[in-house]
């Protein structure tokens, strides 16, 4: 998009949230007097500027209006309307989008009318059906499948790129859907075109359409899916925009209707799970298929050992099982099977690589239901029962399916007989699953969401011009949060779900979010208190996670988890006093406490914040005979006893912890500070170097750890400055030379 485009509608829109009327149209009245493409605006804007001035005269002289507040919102939704309309048009003349383009084309080339096109496409279906009864079928319907293919490519085309909408197209998209005679294929892209319209530009009658072709009758549940999910990702998108009083009535009414809270749930979910396989696509990417290319030469040596290389045999063969479960790769696989059970789309990973087909230039291609007849697809006799299939494999959202449609086009037969068996066995599996998962919803429809917000997400996130369209999934789609969906999701199980999956996937202010909804339904509960704190200690607001925790604290005194999250949470915001109470607590609560070397270095830590030295060194010596010498408590000691002065402990305990190796910047740091306090400034430049070595050669980072450690040792920071510099300068200097050891 062009920056330099000086119409500003989020500045007009917070205008109007002010009620600053007239300052918003100011902000417009600007670059209409003063650019020539825009002055045809004058004079919608001068007729609002009158229509408001009407109004407020009406408001000032002290009447009541009953109907003002409804009259001020249209004022808004017209004056964001002109806004929208004046920005495309300065878009139009040379953004280099891909949509823009193709409005300068039409602009040329002027675009048919939607009815025209619809007359077309429904002409050439029933020529088709004709053609399917000549004695060579293939060639008779050759030619016009190419144009039934282009025809519709065209509606979609006309229905994303025309804004704003006019009535008459908008007629012509009713009659669309309504016309039996047509096939679902054409109505269900035309929905996808009116979609990616209304994810380039506000538009209401865009949205009237999409919520008539969801509540239809008449439309198919491809039609009706599509329909919703457009709906609800364009109420997302623009949230907070004032709607008209007719859409808001609109969504009243299908609010009303018996499925829609059934159904606005299920398309969130699939939201809610499509915004987690970018995780999922990393997780396969960084883990998983790394570990299956380290181990494969093992495999392949397994497999000729067996004539064997199905990988469903693995688990039943002992020595494949064995060498999965020493890798840790069974664990990763089990994970994996687990999420794609839950509905992860974990394909995303696989089928990324295969949208580079020029078919998928073409952002119709992404949304077009799949078909094993279309014209791109190779159409010999061995890969028409693949292809066949593909159309009703579960798995495979449609633009997936061409993908491996196109592909198969490419391969040897022996390898496609070989996808033809896989896609079988996996077709039963996926099948049986959802017969004894589903009961009592409709399986056929959620398939049919699944697939379509896959076909979406893949849209924004792989289209090789993906950067010039709204990608609402990487804005934190949260469907919950709309006002106009409130009641759907102000049920207790509904939120309780949708908070868990949030919370098992770390979205931890979706998920904090959810919770509070949830609080507000139900009786108070710990558990949500501890859930809330949880994602509030991971977004880093440790008050309002304390303030969770001790209300969890409040209703289940007997938590262990609460008590040491509230320990945890009073040590990181200083308060040590009070960390060390809930310590103490859980130390006397607990039967394992005697052998509990983490609850003990607590215990130890916060008794050397609070300068209480010789009790933290009888703490941290049980540490340490618990742990086994382990570096944590010997790290511990060494700076309780450095702080309490204890030099001649602290130096046995450094050569102790040296003698693991394994050293972090900051124990040479403190092996520097000891050698400084005890006279030895050579042996003190020299675990300095050794300190800035660690830390990757940052003399900055080095100075800033020096300065830190000030407050808390005060005999470092009472020695002479002078001496102290030089030897953190001959430091610097040395570490300069450790580069080839460290």
């Amino acid at each position: 998009m062009n920056k330099d485009n000086p119409i500003d509608i989020r500045r007009a829109a917070a205008l109007l949230r002010e009620g600053r009327v007239e300052s918003a149209l100011s902000l417009l009245d600007n670059p209409a007097e003063g650019l020539p493409a825009l002055r045809p605006y004058r004079e919608r804007l001068r007729r609002l500027r009158e229509q408001y001035g009407y109004m407020a005269d009406f408001v000032m002289r002290g009447l009541p209006d009953p109907q003002l507040a409804d009259s001020v919102n249209d004022m808004a939704v017209a004056i964001l309307g002109v806004a929208d309309e004046m920005k495309r048009t300065l878009l139009a003349a040379d953004a280099p989008t891909l949509c823009c383009s193709m409005v300068r084309t039409a602009g040329v080339s002027p675009m048919r009318p939607l009815a025209e096109m619809a007359g077309e496409s429904r002409s050439l279906h029933s020529r088709l059906a004709l053609a399917s009864l000549a004695e060579d079928p293939a060639r008779a319907s050759a030619g016009l499948t190419r144009r039934a293919e282009d025809v519709a490519k065209e509606i979609f085309n006309r229905l994303w790129i025309t804004h704003p909408l006019p009535a008459e197209d908008a007629e012509a998209f009713r009659e669309i859907l309504s016309d039996g005679s047509l096939p679902v294929s054409v109505k269900a892209l035309s929905v996808s075109g009116l979609t990616l319209g209304l994810m380039e530009w506000y538009d209401e009658r865009r949205m009237a359409l999409l919520a008539d072709a969801y509540a239809s009758s008449e439309s198919p549940a491809p039609v009706s899916v599509r329909a919703l999910c457009g709906l609800l990702l364009g109420l997302w998108l623009y949230r907070g925009r004032p709607r008209s009083r007719a859409l808001r009535l609109r969504l009243e009414s299908l609010a009303e209707g018996e499925g829609w809270a059934s159904d606005v749930r299920m398309v969130n979910m699939q939201m809610v799970r499509a915004r987690d396989t970018e995780r999922l696509t990393r997780k396969f990417r960084d883990e998983l298929l790394p570990d299956m290319m380290r181990l494969r030469p093992e495999i392949e040596k397994l497999g000729r050992r067996h004539h064997d290389l199905d990988p469903a045999a693995m688990e039943e063969n002992p020595e494949w099982a064995e060498l999965l479960d020493k890798s840790g790769l069974s664990e990763r696989l089990k994970e994996m099977q687990e999420i794609q059970e839950e509905g992860g789309d974990i394909l995303m990973a696989t089928f990324s690589q295969l949208k580079s087909f020029p078919f998928f230039n073409d952002p119709s291609n992404w949304f077009l239901p799949f078909t094993p007849d279309h014209s791109a697809l190779d159409q010999s006799s061995e890969l028409l029962p693949i292809l066949d299939l593909l159309g009703g494999s579960a798995p495979f959202c449609d633009s997936d399916r061409y993908s491996m449609a196109l592909s198969l086009s490419q391969i040897p037969p022996e390898q496609r007989r070989m996808v033809d068996a896989q896609l079988k066995m996996q077709r039963d599996q996926i099948d049986a699953m959802r017969a004894s998962s589903l009961q009592g919803s409709d399986p056929g429809r959620e398939a049919l969401t699944v697939g379509y917000v896959r076909d979406l997400y893949r849209f924004v996130k792989l289209f090789r011009r993906k950067s010039e369209f709204k990608d609402p999934f990487a804005l934190g789609l949260n469907l919950p949060g709309l006002p106009e969906l409130s009641d759907v999701f102000d049920d207790a199980d509904t939120l309780r779900l949708i908070g868990e999956f949030y919370f098992r996937r770390r979205y931890w202010e979706d998920a904090c979010g959810v919770f509070r909804r949830l609080d507000l339904l139900v009786t108070p509960e710990a558990g949500i208190y501890q859930k809330m704190g949880h994602c509030l200690q991971s977004l880093g607001r440790l008050e309002e996670a304390l303030d969770c925790c001790e209300r969890a604290d409040m209703l289940d005194p007997s938590s262990r988890w609460t008590r040491r999250r509230l320990a945890a949470l009073y040590r990181a915001l200083g308060r040590y006093d009070k960390a060390l109470t809930y310590y103490r607590a859980l130390e006397a609560e607990s039967p394992d406490a005697a052998s509990d070397v983490s609850l003990a270095l607590s215990i130890g830590f916060c008794l050397v914040k609070l300068r209480r030295f010789d009790e933290a060194l009888q703490v941290l010596f049980k540490a340490e005979y618990l742990g086994a010498d382990s570096p944590k408590a010997l790290r511990a000691i060494v700076w309780c006893t450095l702080l309490g002065g204890d030099y001649e402990r602290c130096r046995a305990y450094t050569g102790r912890l040296f003698g693991k190796g394994d050293l972090t910047p900051d124990d040479y740091l403190n092996a520097g500070h000891l050698e400084m306090l005890t006279g030895h400034p050579a042996e003190a430049a020299e675990r300095y170097a050794e300190s800035i070595a660690a830390r990757g050669f940052s003399a900055d980072a080095f100075v800033e750890a020096l300065r830190r450690d000030f407050e808390p040792l005060p005999a470092l920071a009472a020695l002479d400055p002078l001496p102290l510099g030089i030897v953190a300068d001959r430091a610097i200097t040395a570490s300069k030379g450790l580069g080839g050891r460290v």
